[in-house]
């Protein structure tokens, strides 16, 4: 047996394939609460489906996420069902919830941009510490060339250097050993400041990263979570801000989410300059690195078509599906690996 869970600002309903109304939950009479219940699964939804399954064995519930089973008068349904005692009352009811559901509207298109906003300047912050980092290694070099070879991160050289300035009071035993046998030159006490200061301000551009990572990554799990849950939330947002917002994305083609970020070699190409592309920023995706050169290609498809559905999810009906999206796309990955090492 088939029942359909419809979710309007009534309630929630189970249909039958005829849009016999079997049962319902309603609504308090709040716009406030009703906005809400219809924004994510509500309580009553629960409700109705475990009490669905109790009442019937075989039963198969499908979402009619766009009401097509429900083709009813809401205004007859609502006084029939003594929801509301007058069509004023309804009316005001419905206005003030729709002025509500508007506005949240508004505010979650208004999210994807910020985002946008947060992840570019994640990225310049990026091509910053590591331009500053190369020439602070370049500049201390000078003083203490040792080190510099010594310590690969360049977090922790700048701490190093912020805490200690000059070789000689480093603390650390092995530094220690190459500082007395240092081939380096001698630094002054307004060459040390100079170069602490420097290494300061790397150091506080590293915790703006951080800060700012964190941040992204809370806040895309909650605004494009199935985004999120496919590609990464850095990666993800970096989606959104080449193509130009959620809505631009949810109503590409997989083809082209899998080119964004190689538009110079794809205009390469059509110059008859180069190979065309197979990827764009997919190549940062983690199933795209770990797969051999050969499959790289075919598994960034996959990825795009998994990334083209998720962002549909996200924009048109706000649902969390990214768990069930990221095992699909895994499964679809491990066969293909599988088939090419058969």
């Amino acid at each position: 047996m088939k029942l359909f869970i419809a979710k309007n600002f009534l309630g929630v309903f189970a249909l039958d394939g005829n849009g016999k109304i079997i049962e319902y939950r309603s609504f308090p009479k709040e716009p406030e609460k009703i906005a809400e219940k219809l924004s994510e699964e509500c309580e009553e939804e629960k409700e109705l489906e475990a009490s669905l399954k109790s009442r019937y064995k075989d039963i198969e519930l499908a979402k009619d996420s766009e009401n097509k089973k429900m083709n009813k008068d809401y205004r007859k349904l609502a006084l029939e069902l003594k929801w509301v005692k007058s069509d004023s009352e309804f009316n005001e009811i419905l206005a003030k919830t729709n002025i509500i559901l508007t506005k949240n509207k508004l505010k979650l298109e208004k999210k994807d941009k910020i985002l946008m906003q947060a992840v570019t300047t994640l990225e310049e912050i990026e091509k910053d510490i590591n331009v500053f980092s190369e020439k602070l290694r370049e500049w201390y070099g000078l003083h203490f060339p040792e080190l510099t070879r010594e310590v690969g991160s360049n977090e922790k050289l700048a701490e190093i250097i912020s805490i200690y300035g000059k070789r000689e009071n480093i603390e650390d035993n092995n530094f220690s050993n190459l500082a007395k046998k240092s081939a380096g030159m001698e630094f002054s006490e307004n060459d040390i400041i100079a170069v602490r200061s420097f290494s300061i301000a790397i150091k506080t551009l590293f915790t703006i990263k951080k800060t700012i990572t964190g941040y992204i990554e809370k806040e895309a799990k909650e605004t494009i979570p199935n985004l999120a849950a496919v590609a990464g939330p850095i990666l993800a947002c970096k989606l959104i801000s080449l193509a130009g917002g959620l809505e631009k994305i949810a109503k590409m083609p997989s083809s082209t989410i899998q080119l964004l970020g190689s538009e110079k070699a794809l205009f390469r190409h059509l110059r008859g300059e180069g190979k065309a592309p197979k990827y764009g920023v997919l190549f940062g995706h983690p199933y795209v690195q770990q797969a051999p050169q050969e499959l790289k290609g075919k598994v960034a498809r996959h990825v795009a078509a998994k990334l083209s559905l998720a962002a549909k999810v996200d924009y048109f009906s706000k649902e969390d599906r990214g768990e069930k999206l990221r095992k699909e796309l895994e499964e679809q990955v491990k066969d293909v690996l599988g088939k090419n090492n058969s």
